[in-house]
């Protein structure tokens, strides 16, 4: 089993939901856009827990200013998938 196919990324939905473009959130967890690009398209293979907390603190600064109510996390973002439920597909 393949373990890139046991997680999938959720960050353009938080992206629309916030309505902040990929560059905007680059620039604002001063990251690369590439590393944006890439998780929003499912094609990001490793990641730094430092990008993580850079993007999610950047995110919640973002909804906060936008007086969302909830604090975005790490599950908002990444979903796990468990190997039973991969196994049951």
């Amino acid at each position: 089993m393949n373990v890139h196919e046991r997680y999938h990324f959720k960050l353009g939905d938080i992206l629309e939901e916030l309505d902040i473009s990929r560059n905007k959130l680059a620039v604002e967890a001063k990251i690369r856009p590439a590393t944006v690009i890439d998780m929003v398209n499912g094609k990001t293979k490793r990641l730094e827990l430092e990008t993580l907390v850079h993007i999610l603190d950047a995110l919640n600064r973002i909804a906060h200013q936008r007086r969302f109510s909830r604090t975005i996390t790490l599950a908002d973002i990444i979903e796990y998938i468990p190997e039973d439920e991969m196994e049951r597909q």
